[in-house]
C-alpha cells in the first residue's frame, strides 16, 4: 500500500535551532548591548520566543497550508515560516528591552534583522519541500493538470530572493565590521596584539560569510531536486507521446513558466487524443463508405465497364453506382455518378443517403426523369437550409432496346468519343443539382448505346478541376487526349490512366477534390470482358 507523502518535520526543527545558536552566537557579533550578555543567557530569552513558534506551527500549518489548493501551498509555506521567524525576533527584541532595558532601535532591530534572515532561508527551504511534496502527491495521481489562473514568472522569483539575500548578506557583514571596528578601537593595539586582532575579525566575517554561502547551496540543491523531478516527469510524458502513447499527462505543480508548459502540453495531448479518436472513427466511416460502392463491375452484352472512387479525405462526397433496375431479369442497369458539394464526413454523410434514396428510385417503375425528381424531393426535404447540394449524372441503359436515356442534375458533362470520325460529344444537360429546388421538373434525353469502339467516360470535377502546384487546371483537353491516346485498352485500362494521370499531374500533395470516374465501352459481343471496379482515397 503506497504511503501519502508528508512534509519532513526534521528540517523546520533544525531551522528553529540554528536560529537560537546561531542568534546567542550572531547578536554578540553585532550588538555591543547584547555582547554584554554570556551566549547561553541570550540563547534562552531567544529560546522563548522561538519554542512559542514551534508549538503553534503545526496547527496553523493545518490550517493555511495543508488546507490551500496544491499550486498555493508553497507561497503559503514561504509566508508561514517567514511570519513566525520575524515574530519571534520581535518577541525576543521585546524581552532584551523589557528585561534588560536594551533599545529596540540600537540592538532590537539587529536582533530582528538576524532571527528575519534564518527565517528567509528557512522559509525559502520549507516552500522547496513543500513543493517537493506537492510534486510526488501529483506524480500519484493526484494532481491538477489545467495551467495556473496566476502566473508568477522564475524571473521575478529568481530576481527576488537573490537581490533580497544579497542586501541581507550586504547588510549583516557590514553590522559585524562596524561591531568589529567598535571592538578594535578599544582595544590596545601593538606589533604583538595586531595580528590576533585581526585574525579574530577574519573568523567572524567569515563564520557568517560561510553560513550565509550554506544557506545558499543548500536552497540551489533543493531547488535543483525539485527542477530534476518535474523535468524527468515532462520528458518521460513527452517520450511516450512520441511513441504514441497518449495515456499519461503531465502534472501541473508549480504557478510559473513550468506549470504553462506541464498545462499546454495536456492540452496538446487532450488534443492529439482527440485526433486519434476522430482518425479512428473516419478510418471506421472509410472502410463502411468503401463498402457501399461497387466491389466489381457488371458484365452487359457488348460492353466493358469499369469504376473508380478516390477520396481526397478519408471519407468523401463522390460516389458512383451500377444498379439493377428490374428485379424480373430484363437486364436494364443504372450507372450512377454523383458528388455532393464540399468533401470528409458532412459530405460522405450526405453522399450515403442520397446513394440510399437514389437506388430505392433508380429500380422504381418509371422513367430516368421520375427516379431523379423523387431523388430531389427526398434530398431536398433532408438538406434543408444546411447550403450543400449534390450533382447526379444517371443514366439507364436498356440491352433489349439498345438506347440509353440519362440525366445530367449539374454534373459535368460525360465524355462520348467514336474513333471511327475522331470527335468528342458532350452529355450536357439543362438542369440543377439535387436539394436545391425540391419542385424542379428534370428532363431526360436518350441516346443509343455505345458501339464497338465507342467510348463514354463520366467524370466528377475532381478530374477536371485537379490544379498542379503551379496552379493550372487539368481541364477537358487533358482528359480528351486521354482517352483519344487510350482508346484500343480496355475499360479498365483506360480508367486507370485517366486516374493516375490526374493524380501525377496533382503532384506529391493531396487530392484538392474528391474523383470519381466511370468508363463504358463498346465492344464486340463475343469480347465482352467484365471490368473490375476499385476504390482507394488518398
Amino acid at each position: 500500500m503506497q504511503t501519502e507523502p508528508v512534509m519532513p518535520a526534521w528540517r523546520p526543527f533544525l531551522y528553529y535551532a540554528l536560529a537560537v545558536i546561531g542568534g546567542a552566537v550572531y547578536g554578540g557579533q553585532v550588538c555591543p548591548f547584547m555582547d554584554r550578555l554570556p551566549a547561553w543567557e541570550l540563547g534562552l530569552v531567544l529560546l522563548g520566543p522561538l519554542a512559542l513558534a514551534w508549538g503553534v506551527r503545526p496547527g496553523l500549518q493545518r490550517r493555511r497550508v495543508d488546507r490551500a489548493r496544491p499550486l498555493r501551498q508553497s507561497l503559503r509555506q514561504f509566508q508561514l515560516e517567514l511570519s513566525l521567524f520575524v515574530l519571534a525576533g520581535l518577541g525576543a527584541a521585546v524581552i532584551l528591552r523589557v528585561l534588560y532595558g536594551f533599545p529596540l532601535l540600537l540592538s532590537g532591530s539587529k536582533l530582528v534583522l538576524g532571527i528575519f534572515t534564518v527565517g528567509l532561508f528557512a522559509g525559502l527551504d520549507m516552500a522547496l519541500a513543500r513543493e517537493r511534496l506537492v510534486i510526488r502527491r501529483a506524480l500519484s495521481g493526484d494532481a491538477s493538470y489545467v495551467p495556473p489562473n496566476r502566473l508568477i514568472t522564475m524571473t521575478r522569483k529568481f530576481s527576488l530572493v537573490a537581490i533580497l539575500i544579497l542586501l541581507l548578506s550586504t547588510a549583516i557583514i557590514l553590522l559585524v565590521i562596524i561591531r568589529d571596528l567598535g571592538w578594535l578601537a578599544t582595544q590596545e593595539l601593538n606589533l604583538d596584539t595586531l595580528g590576533m586582532l585581526g585574525r579574530s575579525v577574519l573568523v567572524e566575517i567569515l563564520f557568517v560569510m560561510g553560513f550565509l554561502i550554506l544557506m545558499v547551496v543548500n536552497l540551489v540543491v533543493s531547488y535543483a531536486r525539485n527542477m530534476r523531478m518535474i523535468f524527468d516527469t515532462q520528458t518521460g510524458v513527452l517520450e511516450n507521446v512520441s511513441r504514441g502513447d497518449l495515456s499519461r499527462r503531465v502534472p501541473v505543480t508549480t504557478s510559473d513558466e513550468l506549470g504553462v508548459i506541464a498545462g499546454h502540453t495536456n492540452t496538446m495531448i487532450a488534443g492529439l487524443r482527440e485526433g486519434m479518436h476522430m482518425r479512428e472513427g473516419l478510418k471506421i466511416a472509410h472502410e463502411v463508405q468503401q463498402h457501399f460502392l461497387p466491389r466489381k463491375a457488371p458484365e452487359m452484352p457488348g460492353l466493358d465497364i469499369a469504376g473508380a472512387s478516390l477520396f481526397s479525405d478519408e471519407t468523401g462526397g463522390d460516389f458512383f453506382d451500377f444498379i439493377e433496375c428490374d428485379p424480373d431479369g430484363c437486364g436494364r442497369l443504372a450507372v450512377a455518378v454523383g458528388d455532393v458539394s464540399g468533401h470528409g464526413i458532412g459530405a460522405a454523410l450526405l453522399m450515403t443517403a442520397g446513394r440510399a434514396v437514389i437506388r430505392q428510385n433508380a429500380t422504381t417503375p418509371g422513367s430516368t426523369a421520375g427516379s431523379v425528381r423523387r431523388t430531389n424531393r427526398h434530398l431536398s426535404r433532408d438538406i434543408g437550409d444546411t447550403g450543400r447540394f449534390m450533382t447526379l449524372f444517371l443514366m439507364v441503359m436498356d440491352p433489349a432496346e439498345e438506347r440509353i436515356t440519362w440525366v445530367n442534375a449539374g454534373q459535368q458533362p460525360p465524355q462520348f468519343y467514336d474513333p471511327a470520325t475522331d470527335a468528342f460529344t458532350e452529355l450536357k444537360g439543362e438542369d440543377i443539382p439535387l436539394g436545391v429546388e425540391p419542385d424542379w421538373d428534370y428532363h431526360e434525353r436518350s441516346m443509343d448505346m455505345p458501339g464497338p469502339g465507342q467510348i463514354l467516360c463520366i467524370c466528377t470535377d475532381g478530374v477536371w478541376e485537379a490544379h498542379n502546384p503551379d496552379g493550372t487546371m487539368f481541364g477537358v483537353d487533358r482528359l480528351r487526349g486521354l482517352i483519344r491516346d487510350n482508346r484500343d485498352r480496355s475499360a479498365q485500362q483506360i480508367l486507370s490512366a485517366i486516374s493516375g494521370q490526374v493524380v501525377e499531374f496533382a503532384g506529391t500533395g493531396r487530392l484538392e477534390d474528391d474523383l470519381t470516374l466511370v468508363v463504358v465501352k463498346g465492344v464486340a459481343r463475343r469480347q465482352v470482358r467484365p471490368g473490375a471496379a476499385f476504390s482507394t482515397s488518398t
